[in-house]
């Protein structure tokens, strides 16, 4: 599993709204597939131009990203921390609990992903 592309994601903070789960504040970007006491499946959808509203993750997870578009990446001051580039397509990675964030998919395909939040 390789290392996270997106080194400076907010830290999730103990607290935040439960509001701003990404599948409550961005249910068009976030779909349950799976989900028991031990994991939560989202596949994650953000079509060309689309930019998705404000959510966090409060479990770590194993992402898969499917199809990796150029994306903008806003952290909770809304800077661009990261301009994706191509990553490896079907390469898991770790992800750290995320605190407030939004992504921005400036490309002409849909981002398509599957995030396993192991939950703690």
């Amino acid at each position: 599993m390789s290392s996270d592309h997106i080194p400076r994601r907010p830290p999730y903070i103990p607290g935040t709204p439960e509001e701003l789960d990404s599948v409550l504040a961005a249910p068009e970007n976030h779909t349950v597939v799976f989900e028991n006491d031990r994991v939560r499946v989202l596949h994650v959808v953000i079509p060309p131009g689309v930019v998705e509203e404000k959510h966090t993750h409060k479990n770590p997870s194993v992402f898969i990203i499917n199809a990796s578009p150029n994306m903008d990446y806003f952290n909770d001051k809304g800077e661009i921390v990261a301009r994706s580039g191509k990553r490896k397509d079907g390469e898991p990675f770790w992800v750290d609990p995320e605190g407030v964030h939004w992504l921005e998919n400036r490309d002409t395909f849909a981002f398509d992903a599957i995030r396993v939040e192991v939950k703690v």
